[in-house]
């Protein structure tokens, strides 16, 4: 077609999101999410953060190969995702979640005390698949495109 640009797909084209169920009642609120409709994974590892001081900042990098299903169990997370071409913030509120995928370097803030981020995996901790420097994506294609 002539006269059509033909933008590239990135990384954060292929990052979901979505919300937990959600039940409440006088007793508190519970929280539900079935693993095979919900998460594009099968989890391997998990880890949460928390007690992180209101405006403090957490991840500052990407990964290579592995997938992090980012759920905020309580208050609000902000998330900076950068995958070497375009930036995108992302707002998450208690029972929303985020699926980054590899070539995201991903900053998390945690505007509100008492914050809370759970993290599930596809892998488990690998050393040599993180990248510290945002800059490493725009120089690497095949980590933008998610083929590494």
């Amino acid at each position: 077609m002539v006269g059509v640009e033909m933008m590239a797909i990135t990384a954060l084209d292929r990052v979901t999101r979505g919300k937990v169920n959600l039940f409440k009642d006088p007793r508190g609120a519970l929280g539900v999410l079935d693993f095979p409709k919900e998460i594009p994974f099968t989890p391997v590892r998990m880890f949460w953060i928390h007690d992180v001081p209101a405006g403090g900042k957490r991840g500052a990098h990407a990964h290579k190969a592995c997938t992090q299903f980012i759920i905020c169990g309580q208050g609000q997370i902000e998330i900076d995702a950068y995958d070497g071409t375009r930036s995108e913030q992302i707002k998450l509120s208690a029972g929303e979640y985020v699926n980054v995928v590899p070539g995201i370097f991903a900053t998390l803030t945690f505007p509100q005390e008492h914050s809370t981020a759970m993290v599930l995996c596809d892998r488990p901790y690998e050393a040599d698949d993180y990248i510290y420097n945002a800059e490493m994506l725009a120089k690497d294609s095949a980590i933008m495109d998610g083929s590494k």
